[in-house]
């Protein structure tokens, strides 16, 4: 059940809104350029009509999330300023004397009743009016991933450890106060950092403990004297992988039980602890027509084709051309990219000849994919072929490896620049290759060029989101409120976009300026 839409108009009518809120605030803009009517069809079904008090109007509760990002609010701000800006109650549709439900009613509405689900479709009707209006069309499209940090705090090792014996002998304690002592509640707080001791000393003792804790814990649940607890179960599901996280292979680190969901990133020099978030933006118009979030640790190739999936399954959109750093080379790309005809304006990883001494590279050698052979610089052909599977450091890649026959190198004239060895040389062809060779003879051409050289334009959209909608830094803990973070920070982005792309002065603006001056 919804509460019914107050009008606007007051005692005062919207005489203080039209004499105090300028013609051309941001607020004023986006009002006149958004349609956001949509809102009530979008959470219609997280609503019974039937049970419960009145509950706030969707539309207004999505425009104080809106505010949020526009400005830097957080919850209790956003609702302070709603009570004193008439700019805030202009937008949210208030009345000047109209009160403002508690923030917590924010929050529940942003978490519970709309969640990832719904910010998303949010997003999607507000790409869909960008292209009713012509922003959009899929012409080229530019796609980059930026990080967002965690909101958390780090630690070391020992300390990650030591906070996960912590939360899992609070929660115990929950069930039985007299039960953690036996556990090693006490020792625990009694345990003071040994002077001059060495980072492995100390961390070593943590996983000793941590792993008498869990013997205990576990040997407890058996014979029944706590409960396995949800809260329980996931507390010790992360001391164990705390745990587990030390070993030497050990990968998809743990770094905070405070977010467990939150990875360590790394972009060329740059480290953080948080999630990435992976977007495509229409070059000429700077929209964002989708975006992902993955934790820091995801690899940029692995979203380019999800990223096109869910946009096309949206909008029935899809690119003529894409332009990506290297990041995104991967030979699935594409080859999915040259399946759907879209150009690949795409920066391939550079070549290294790992035979030293020699000058060819696998560049240098004639591919030809329909019959699977390959010719050597001199002419020879390579009819010894057998499939193998390439190793990379992001994940193993399907191809050929070639031989060509020790007679005809040996006396080959270019052997000096091809291979040192008298066994004959080997080369390692992908299986997609000729995927690589389209996308390299097309950044060699004109529109290639100018193509990837307009890639600073998905720069310059990453530090809007990042600095004036409130990317940067998540405001919430774990993997799906960070995607709600990243949804609403590229809301806002767009909404902004379109005021700056479609707004235009009103003829009584100019002529009420031209009588001032």
């Amino acid at each position: 059940m919804l509460k019914p839409k107050s009008p606007q108009e007051s005692f005062y009518g919207s005489y203080l809104y039209d004499r105090i809120v300028p013609i051309d605030h941001l607020l004023r803009k986006i009002n006149q350029v958004v349609d956001f009517s949509f809102a009530d069809e979008v959470v219609k079904d997280r609503y019974n009509p039937a049970i419960g008090r009145p509950a706030e109007d969707p539309e207004f509760l999505l425009r104080m999330c809106l505010l949020q990002y526009l400005y830097g609010d957080s919850d209790r701000q956003v609702v302070e300023n709603a009570r004193l800006h008439l700019a805030y109650k202009y937008f949210l549709g208030l009345a000047v004397d109209a009160e403002v439900p508690d923030y917590t009613t924010v929050s529940y509405f942003r978490a519970q009743r709309l969640g990832e689900e719904k910010f998303r479709a949010i997003l999607e009707q507000i790409v869909r009016q960008c292209i009713d209006k012509g922003l959009v069309k899929g012409r080229r499209q530019i796609i980059d991933s930026t990080p967002v940090f965690a909101n958390i705090s780090l630690s070391s090792l020992s300390g990650l450890v030591r906070k996960c014996r912590e939360n899992v002998l609070k929660t115990v304690a929950k069930q039985d106060t007299k039960m953690v002592d036996d556990l090693g509640a006490k020792e625990l707080k009694k345990a003071t950092p040994v002077k001059f001791a060495s980072s492995e000393e100390a961390l070593q003792k943590e996983i000793e403990a941590a792993g008498t804790l869990l013997d205990k814990v576990t040997a407890e649940l058996k014979a029944r004297k706590i409960k396995p607890t949800e809260e329980l179960q996931k507390d010790l599901g992360l001391l164990e992988k705390a745990v587990a996280d030390r070993a030497e292979n050990a990968k998809d680190k743990l770094i905070s039980p405070v977010d467990p969901d939150a990875r360590t990133g790394k972009k060329t020099a740059t480290k953080w602890a948080g999630y990435k978030a992976h977007i495509v933006v229409e070059e000429e118009s700077g929209i964002i027509t989708e975006v992902a979030t993955t934790p820091a640790n995801a690899t940029d190739g692995s979203q380019l084709l999800p990223l096109l999936k869910e946009q096309e399954k949206a909008h029935s959109l899809t690119p003529q051309e894409l332009t990506a750093d290297k990041a995104y080379d991967w030979g699935e790309n594409l080859e999915s990219l040259a399946s759907k005809k879209t150009i690949a304006n795409i920066a391939l990883t550079r070549q290294v000849n790992h035979r030293t001494g020699v000058d060819f590279t696998v560049g240098d050698f004639l591919y030809d994919p329909e019959n699977i052979k390959l010719m050597c610089p001199a002419g020879h052909i390579s009819t010894n072929c057998y499939n193998v599977v390439l190793k990379n450091y992001q994940q193993d890649k399907p191809g050929y490896a070639f031989r060509f026959r020790p007679t005809l190198c040996n006396v080959c004239p270019l052997k000096a620049k091809c291979v040192k060895n008298k066994a004959g040389r080997r080369v390692h062809i992908s299986y997609y290759e000729p995927y690589f060779r389209m996308a390299r003879e097309r950044l060699a051409t004109e529109e290639g060029k100018e193509a990837y050289c307009n890639r600073y334009k998905i720069e310059q959209k990453v530090a809007d989101l990042t600095r004036y909608c409130g990317l940067r830094r998540c405001r919430y803990r774990g993997l799906e409120r960070a995607r709600i973070h990243t949804l609403l920070a590229t809301t806002v982005c767009n909404i902004k976009r379109m005021v700056k792309l479609l707004w235009r002065k009103p003829d009584s603006y100019c002529f009420e300026a031209a009588v001032a001056g």
